[in-house]
């Protein structure tokens, strides 16, 4: 047991350092928050709502501003821990940890954690960020437990599951094609409205957090119309029943492989 926490705590830790040195993660974070800010400052009456938001009841400032930062943020996540895997394999990393006495799930599960935790760093600055302007704009302290009880419910679930996703497939998909088909997918699965073309933002399985967000707080930015929060539950737990059935498939797919070496 102890063997298996220090495999899990040593396998995070590393992910975690080496995640969060990478200077692709903080330019293209950058880059994209820059961009929501400035499309926050093109349109005007956004704008002046962000500079009186004294004039609006804290928690919709607070839910609205997690929806904004949940709108791009786990894109660029998902794209940036695609290549944590395949990376491994390059470097015959894979091949010497398997060589060692211990769990293969510990490595994995500390992998994938210690990625998403590192990956999720510069989300959170950005997003304590906005909290710090709402909570000068209001002077309610109400906002600091919103901050926590709203990041939880709908951004970490959706992070956790394109965290997932991002480790697992790429261990099948070339890296660019699935980050290019992850892309594609976040804007057609979570932020397109139902016209003609059918799509899977309005279900209980889009990350993005509409049905929490909805459900939980009485509003949200996507394309979920209606939900109780009884759909918000559902919608969270689905989301990370998932999220371990991916990794469990993962490491029995690597298994598999292993043993056909």
């Amino acid at each position: 047991m102890n063997s298996t926490l220090s495999v899990f705590a040593g396998a995070c830790r590393y992910e975690w350092r080496m995640q969060i040195r990478r200077p692709a993660l903080w330019i293209t974070f950058l880059i994209v928050e820059l961009l929501i800010v400035g499309v926050m400052v093109r349109v005007t009456n956004g704008f002046d709502s962000f500079l009186h938001l004294e004039r609006y009841p804290v928690l919709q400032s607070v839910v609205y501003w997690t929806n904004i930062v949940n709108y791009l943020l786990p894109v660029i996540a998902g794209i940036l821990i695609a290549d944590r895997l395949p990376r491994d394999r390059r470097t015959n990393m894979h091949e010497l940890l398997a060589t060692f006495p211990s769990s293969q799930m510990a490595r994995l599960t500390g992998k994938f954690l210690g990625n998403v935790l590192a990956t999720g760093v510069p989300i959170v600055l950005f997003y304590l960020f906005g909290c710090a302007v709402i909570l000068v704009e209001t002077r309610n302290l109400l906002v600091l437990p919103l901050a926590i009880e709203t990041f939880a419910t709908i951004v970490l679930p959706g992070l956790l599951f394109v965290g997932a996703f991002s480790m697992a497939l790429p261990a099948l998909l070339w890296v660019p094609l699935y980050q290019f088909l992850f892309l594609a997918y976040w804007f057609w699965g979570n932020i397109y409205v139902p016209r003609n073309i059918p799509t899977i933002s309005t279900t209980l399985l889009t990350p993005a957090g509409g049905y929490m967000s909805r459900g939980f707080f009485g509003m949200t930015l996507f394309p979920v119309a209606h939900a109780t929060a009884a759909q918000g539950v559902e919608s969270l737990l689905l989301l990370l029943v998932i999220t371990w059935l991916v990794m469990l498939t993962l490491n029995a797919y690597l298994r598999w492989q292993q043993d056909r070496q």
